[in-house]
Parts: structure tokens; sequence; C-alpha cells
């Protein structure tokens, strides 16, 4: 559905307190409007003007619903002033002034809420729900209609219900998970609207069925429907209805690519133009505007050129007016005008008529004293307001630094899991490799000379072990207070030298080789613990997963002003499935898909380290064999070596 169908479906959806009037209804009450003497029951005819003129005459609606919100606030009619605001809401939805009839809808929800007012509150949900459509937001657009549907249907509103659900439909109808439900409550519809001899309702049910009837391929059909309804419309004087059936046509003729669809476009732009709807038709008016430009007809692009902009005028003078108005009725600036003309209207005739001078004297103090206390009134609220904000922006504060605190202990927990999982994965198989030997010996099946070589292993391994174990340790404390990220300036060759004498009991067991190719000057600017870490790690994969006898390439190139490091080994590779969440870890499932036991883990701190650092971390396989590990840090650019 087009946005420009969209819009006007969605306005038409909020007459429906509007659609039972006709022509003679509309005379008998102006006819009747000036003999009425009760306050209560003009704000009520009023209103019913306003209802009644929506789908035929919009600036009419506009003033009568004015009308009765400026008469029912003065006298303090609230029942007269829902229906008012409702009525000013459906005025400002078909200017279009979306924002400004949102928050009529929301204020005339509020009021009927207190008021106990079920139908009210059904009326201002299925609007709100509308707005919310109209906005794009389709989640909140079906909580408020569905919201509606179950007030309308607890309260056995069953007049009231069917509108409610022609809303549902509107707004499920393109949404293919509900449009089955969608679909039934459109006939549900139908029937209650037949069931209560509404028949303008099934009237405009018709302009539904008729998209139904698109959606099931009978386009013949679908197009008669259509013309029926406007036919009918145009008879009864129902221009916004005859204005969205020729919209809806024109669109079905234009997805056939036929001639014809201008002529409705025209004619919707007639209807809209009798009845002050042309706020919605701004893109109709510029297809038009276009057409004729390309058809080389002056004359006609000129007036539709100038109906769009007295469109956008038009459209401006609502944003300045409208919004003004309901912060005039927001802050009660109706009611102070109408004490201030009693009071002028008072003090006139008190320079008519010196024989009451005292009892309009008595008049003027009393409605200046109720001025000055709604003032009084009026500076307190405003007062008022101001602590409230004061008080919001420190609970704001408060928030903030409970929030900052909750980071931090979160920070440090998680330094604390990390601490644990690197000395876990550090220390795990040099100390299972000393523990076998040792084994090994203690059976007694080994001879003197395999025993000795042993021995010199286990010194060896607990050696490199005990070196990891202080360098950790000395990295550790100065993390005491934090994860605190320390760079330094260190050559890459030897740092890589110290990872492979300390993985060097591991390449002899499989007979690895470890080829170097990095040029002796190049450097570093990292955290030392940190990086060495993600050397062991990488170096100790490599070994893990390389088949004997084989080599281990360590590469560093210089990419602009980035370092990339990599280890290649020509191992069996990593599976795809887990090649693309190697470096995370979503579950305990993904943790143990991963080759290796700890290596997940290990791979995760490796990825948060690097991170820290300024830098980024990956892995592919190889095209031949295998798989390579790299990271890319920015080279360091001062020569300043630290040991």
């Amino acid at each position: 559905m087009s946005r420009l169908r969209y819009m006007a479906l969605s306005c038409l959806l909020l007459i429906t307190g509007g659609l039972y009037a006709q022509q003679n209804e509309i005379t008998n009450i102006k006819h009747a409007l000036p003999t009425i003497t009760d306050s209560m029951k003009y704000v009520d005819a009023l209103n019913r003007l306003s209802a009644c003129y929506i789908p035929c005459q919009l600036d009419s609606s506009g003033i009568y619903a004015t009308a009765a919100n400026t008469i029912a606030t003065s006298i303090g009619y609230e029942k007269g002033q829902r229906n008012a605001l409702r009525g000013l809401g459906r005025y400002y939805s078909l200017r279009p002034h979306r924002y400004l009839s949102f928050l009529f809808y929301g204020k005339a929800l509020e009021a009927s809420r207190t008021a106990g007012d079920s139908a009210g509150v059904v009326a201002a949900l299925m609007n709100i729900g509308n707005y919310y459509q109209y906005q794009g937001n389709h989640p909140a657009a079906q909580y408020y209609v569905s919201k509606a549907l179950k007030v309308a249907w607890d309260q056995h509103l069953d007049s009231l219900r069917a509108w409610v659900l022609i809303n549902y439909y509107m707004i499920n109808a393109a949404d293919t998970s509900v449009l089955p439900v969608a679909q039934k409550a459109l006939q549900q519809a139908v029937a209650l609207t037949s069931q209560y001899n509404d028949y303008l309702g099934s009237l405009y049910v018709k302009l539904f069925l008729a998209n139904e009837t698109l959606r099931a391929g009978n386009v013949p059909a679908a197009e008669a429907q259509l013309k029926g309804v406007i036919a009918t419309a145009d008879h009864q004087g129902l221009n916004y209805i005859a204005m969205y059936a020729c919209t809806q046509l024109a669109g079905y003729l234009i997805w056939q690519r036929r001639p014809d669809s201008l002529q409705y476009q025209q004619r919707s732009l007639s209807y809209a133009v009798a009845g002050g709807y042309t706020g919605l038709m701004l893109p109709v008016i510029t297809t038009l505007f276009n057409w004729y430009q390309q058809q080389q007809d002056s004359l006609r692009a000129a007036s539709y050129s100038q109906l769009a902009l007295q469109v956008m005028q038009q459209q401006q003078e609502d944003i300045q007016e409208g919004e003004a108005d309901y912060l005039s009725y927001v802050f009660g600036d109706e009611l102070m005008d109408s004490l201030r003309m009693q009071y002028q209207l008072q003090h006139a005739k008190l320079q008519q008529g010196k024989s009451n001078n005292y009892f309009w004297y008595y008049q003027v103090i009393i409605i200046t004293a109720i001025a000055i206390l709604l003032a009084i009134l009026l500076l307190y609220f405003v007062r008022a307001y101001r602590l409230s904000h004061m008080n919001a922006a420190s609970m704001a504060v408060l928030r903030e630094e409970i929030r900052k605190g909750n980071k931090a202990l979160q920070e440090s927990d998680d330094f604390k899991n990390k601490l644990i999982s690197m000395i876990a994965h550090d220390f795990r198989t040099p100390l299972h490799n000393i523990v076998n030997i040792t084994g090994f010996i203690e059976e007694e099946a080994l001879t003197v000379t395999d025993a000795a070589d042993m021995i010199l292993q286990v010194e060896t391994s607990a050696a490199a072990t005990l070196t990891v174990f202080e360098e950790i340790l000395a990295w550790i404390r100065t993390q005491l207070s934090g994860f605190v990220y320390r760079p330094g300036i260190f050559l890459l060759s030897d740092m890589i030298d110290t990872t492979v004498n300390t993985l060097h009991h591991l390449l002899a067991e499989k007979d690895i080789q470890v080829q170097k190719e990095i040029p002796d000057a190049i450097t570093v600017n990292a955290d030392y613990e940190m990086l060495q870490f993600i050397h062991r790690n990488f170096l100790h994969n490599a070994i893990k997963f390389s088949p004997k006898h084989s080599t281990i390439t360590v590469t560093a190139i210089r990419e602009k002003e980035w370092l990339q490091v990599a280890f290649k080994d020509a191992g069996t590779g990593i599976d795809t499935t887990v090649l693309s969440r190697l470096f995370s870890w979503n579950s305990q499932a993904e943790q143990q898909e991963r080759p290796g036991k700890g290596a997940g883990v290990a791979l995760i701190i490796c990825k948060d380290f690097i991170e820290k650092m300024g830098g980024t971390i990956s892995a592919n396989n190889n095209q031949d064999r295998g798989s390579t590990f790299y990271y890319r840090l920015p080279e360091a650019k001062k020569m300043v070596l630290r040991k």
C-alpha cells in the first residue's frame, strides 16, 4: 500500500463518529441551534455538527469542534470537552497535522479514562493506533488497536467494535503473518454493520472488500465495487469517501498501466477541494503537475502548481496556529480570556447603570480575585514543574553514577575471570607435561638414559613455566586497580624468540620447525604480557594442530601505518561453522564445538587484548592446507625499546 493511500486510509478510519450523519441531520441541527438555551446541550449539538461534517466538509467540522471546546472548557462540561478533543483530533488528522492530532487524542484518552468513558477510551485508543501506523511504528499500532478491541469486547460495545475490527484489518492487512486474522476481523465487521443497519458503515467496508477482491485476482469485480461506492458517496455528499474511493481505484488502474487512471486522480482531487481535504492530496497534485508538464500543457500545469502552493501554505499555517491553540488549551489561556471578557463587560455595565454600582463593584472584585487566584495557581504549578524538572535531573545524575559504578564492577569481575582463564590456559599444558613425565619415572618404566632425558625436560618445562608465571605475576601487579593498558615499544623478533623458547618442548615432541620472516628492526607498540599471551596462544594452537615434521611460519609485514603479524601452520584447517564464531562465546554449546580444550576462552581473551591495544584479530584457512591466525597493530614510531 502506497504512502498516499495509507495516509488517506488511516484518516478515513478516524471518522467513526460522523459516518452516521446525513445532510438533513446537519440541516435540522443547524436550524435548532439558535433555540437551544442549555449550555451543555448546545455543546453537544456543536460536537454532533463537527462529527457530521467530517466526511463532508472539513473546515466546517473544525469550526464547530473549536467552538465546542471553547464553551465546554469555560463552563466545565467534561463530557463535551472530551468529545471536542476527539473532534479536534479528527480535524487535525485530515488537515493533515499528525503531531497535533496525536496530542489531542492523547488528552482525550486521559480524560476518558478519568471519567470512566469506555466508548471514549476505545475511540481514542483506536485513533492513536492509526497515528502510530502512519508513523511506521507497526508494533505500537498493533498494541493500541488490540487494547481498543479488548475494551470494546469487554464492555459489549458491538457497534463501536465494528469500527475497531475495521481498524484492525487496516493495520494488519499488509502483515502476511496475521493476514488470515485480519481478514476474519473484516468479515466480522461486515456482519456487525449489517446487524446494526449501519448503511454508511457497510459502504465503508466495501472499500476494504474491494482490496480482498483484488487480492483474489478478480480485478474487474474490484473496480466495479469501487465505482459503486463512488456513485453512492457522491449522491450522499460524502466527499471524503468519494475522494478515497477514487484514489483507491486510480491505484488499481495505475497498477494495470491504464490511461484512465488520470481521470480518477482528477476526480479524487475535485472531491478533496470540495470537502477541504487538499492537504492530503499533495502527492496527487504533484503527479498531475508532472503529467501536464510532460504534455506541455502549461495552463493546467500552472493551476496544479498554484494548488500545491496553497496546500503547503495551509500546512505551514496549521503548524503555527494549531500548536498555539493547543498550548493555549493546556495552560488555561482560554479560561483567563473568558474571565477578562467578563470583567470588561461588567465594567461597561457599571459605567452605564450607576444605580447598580455596588452590585457590579462587588462582581468586579470577585472576578478579579478569581483571576488573581488563577494566576497564583499558575505560578504554583510552574514552580512545581521546575522543582520536578530539577529533581528529575538529580535523579538522572544519580542513575548515571550508579550505572558507572555497576559498569566498573562488571569490568572488574570480567577482568578477574580473564586473569583466571589466562593463567589456566598458560599453565595447563606445561604442568600436565611435568605430571606425565614424573608419572613415567615413578612407574620405573624408563631406562636410566630416558629418565635422565625426561628429568632434563622436566627441568626445562618447569623453568619455562616459572618464567611465564613470573612475567604474568608482574603484569597482574600493574593491573590490580583494574584493567589498565600500559603500552611500550618492543622488538617483535625478540618477543617471538621468547615465545618459541617457552614452547620449545612441544615443538621438540613433534619435530616442528618455526620459521621467522620478521625484519630485525620491526618494533611493536603494545602491552608486553598481553601481546605475549597472544603469541603463546597462536603458537600453541599451531603446534597442537600441525602434523609432525612440519613447519610453522611467523611473518610480519607493514601495511601503511599498520603492522600485521601472522602465524601460519600446515594442519587440517578450521571447520567453517567454527571459523565464523571463533573469537566469540555465545553459549556453552558453541564452546564445546571448538577444537581443543580451553582454546575458545583463550581466543576470546586474545581478541579482547588486541582490541584494548587498538588493533584487530582474525583467522582464516589457507588455500592449500592449514590455517593462519593473525593480528594487526599500529606500527611503533618511536625507537625507544623497553625490556
